[in-house]
């Protein structure tokens, strides 16, 4: 099962940005059918705003360039600046990236329509901002980035956006009006997470760009550096930001947390990790051979600087199906031994990560592996599993781990069995691993039976873009959820500050001290309760750690 081997993430990248003086950019309000819309005045361009909602008094910005159309001698390269535009932009032109297919079990209505109007020119972000922070014009709000989800090869800013999904209007409101919310697109499968020698940093074609793996976090980190240096102009405060993320997104952030063995500054000051997805990657040998096929596949050589040349003139379409091909459902950030110098686990492992970071909410769902697990379980399927996630020859290390689940899950079956591996080692050992590094945590399980998902992967996607108004239900619940969410982006405790009428049960920091974690929130349908979370234990995630760092150390030897 391809899929099972994903759950990416994307590296951060130094984004040259054109100079600016105080001429050069701003926010000014122009007459336009009848209304009068603020224009954001970039060095690149003018950017009307795309609409404003009068009842809820929030202008959104639609499909703002954030970077250059990353084509041709920019595919697999980092972001470059954009260019000039000339007019005013009204939101109206922007594309979703190319998305590669997810299996049917992971249907759902925030993933429609995906593949339309997705093109290779896709880095754009839009913003929601209360009509406040552009009336007061100082740049003191909060500002929250989503990073979407999506297994790093499908997602979109624009997905489920008629319903509500990554819509910022309703966490505005919620926020009290005091909060920014940005969302962005990022190169996904082939075009974001392709990785192999001729891509290192090194490999160059002949127009002389350099190229990178994991280009698609390097688009993020593109993002946050626009943020950083154009916010004020919306009101946003650069030094309050909140980086939200869930499943691919949320691996993403622990990802830009690990950069450059945990001495880059991440360019936020928060972090929300919703089911935070990524495979341990440790074994080169997969890499190198899913850029021989992806190459092969369009045409061009396999190995050297011929290669990464030729895949920059293959047509767009023709990339497109090799996408579909080779990374259904199998991409997966991949260390460069730069950006992210080892694997994820790894560097948590030994503490290279972010210290500056001020707090950190990380959640899972009540049932985040079942829609993992394959219908019929062949008989060696985990031992393989686990082993193709170590590098190779790490025959004792699987052992281990397969000895320790049938140990612990001795009544189980297969199926549940399997469905605890596919949990722990995509989603909750890497809020293990976050929690033991970040001890100023909060930490929830969302349980909340909604007749559709019933607690699966990603069914937190609805409280957390909770909209009545386009939903057309109303639960008083998801209106505490969001409120827990905003106040956390606002002054990095879920707890404050308490608006009038609120009656918000106190949510204490998690415990990662005993073997499982304790004093986490849990979202059921009759409210929220503090528990005990026996699917975040130490004893396995402890272990599955030990035997990443013991198997990666045996390989350098």
């Amino acid at each position: 099962m391809r899929l099972i081997n994903t759950l990416l993430i994307f590296l951060g990248s130094a984004f040259a940005v054109p100079s600016t003086s105080s001429e050069d950019i701003g926010l000014t309000f122009e007459p336009h059918d009848g209304h009068d819309l603020p224009v954001l005045k970039l060095p690149y361009g003018k950017w009307r705003a795309y609409s404003y909602n009068a009842d809820a008094d929030v202008y959104t910005f639609r499909n703002i360039r954030y970077a250059a159309p990353p084509v041709g001698d920019l595919r697999w390269a980092k972001p470059a600046p954009p260019s000039f535009v000339a007019g005013v932009q009204d939101g109206s032109y922007g594309h979703n990236c190319i998305p590669g297919p997810i299996p049917p079990e992971f249907d759902n209505p925030i993933f429609e329509n995906i593949t339309k109007n997705a093109n290779e020119d896709c880095l754009f972000l839009d913003i929601y901002v209360p009509g406040k922070a552009l009336k007061t014009r100082r740049p003191s709000v909060p500002v929250t980035v989503w990073i979407h989800g999506g297994g790093y090869v499908t997602g979109s800013k624009d997905q489920g956006i008629s319903i509500g999904y990554f819509d910022g209007t309703s966490l505005i409101q919620r926020a009290d009006q005091d909060l920014i919310v940005v969302s962005i697109n990022y190169r996904l499968g082939a075009f974001g997470f392709l990785a192999g020698e001729p891509l290192r940093r090194k490999g160059r074609d002949s127009s002389k760009t350099s190229a990178v793996f994991n280009a698609g976090l390097h688009d993020q980190r593109a993002a946050l550096e626009w943020v950083q240096r154009y916010i004020h102009l919306l009101g946003g405060n650069a030094d309050n930001v909140s980086a939200w993320g869930q499943s691919a997104g949320a691996g993403s952030i622990m990802h830009h947390l690990i950069a450059r063995g945990g001495k880059l500054d991440p360019l936020f000051k928060t972090a929300v990790l919703q089911s935070p997805g990524f495979s341990t990657s440790a074994d080169e040998t997969k890499t190198e051979a899913q850029f021989a096929a992806f190459a092969d596949a369009v045409g061009c050589p396999t190995r050297g600087r011929e290669a990464l040349r030729c895949l920059r003139t293959v047509n767009t379409t023709v990339l497109r199906e090799a996408n579909v091909n080779v990374f259904a459902g199998s991409a997966n950030p991949v260390p460069d031994g730069e950006y992210i110098q080892d694997v994820a686990l790894y560097e948590y492992a030994r503490g290279n990560t972010w210290r500056h970071l001020k707090s950190l909410i990380v959640s899972h769902v009540l049932d985040e592996g079942a829609l993992f697990v394959p219908q019929d379980i062949p008989e060696g399927y985990i031992e393989s599993y686990i082993s193709g996630l170590l590098p190779p020859n790490s025959t004792a290390e699987t052992d281990k781990m397969v000895s320790l689940y049938e140990s612990i899950y001795a009544n189980s079956t297969t199926k549940e069995l399997a469905s605890a591996v596919f949990r722990d080692m995509i989603f909750t050992c890497n809020i293990y691993a976050a929690v033991q590094q970040y001890r100023n945590a909060w930490g929830l399980q969302y349980s909340y039976i909604d007749g559709v998902m019933n607690g699966t992967h990603g069914s937190d996607a609805l409280p957390t873009w909770y909209n009545s108004a386009l939903q057309g239900f109303t639960e008083p619940l998801f209106e505490q959820y969001q409120r827990y969410l905003t106040n956390f982006a606002r002054t990095g405790d879920p707890n404050k500050p308490r608006g009038h009428g609120d009656k918000l049960e106190n949510w204490p920091k998690v415990n990662g001290k005993g073997n499982i974690l304790t004093d986490v929130l849990d979202l059921t349908n009759a409210g929220f309760e503090v528990i005990r979370d026996g699917q975040v234990r130490r004893d396995v995630c402890g272990t599955w750690i030990q035997v990443v760092s013991d198997a990666i150390e045996a390989t350098s030897r």
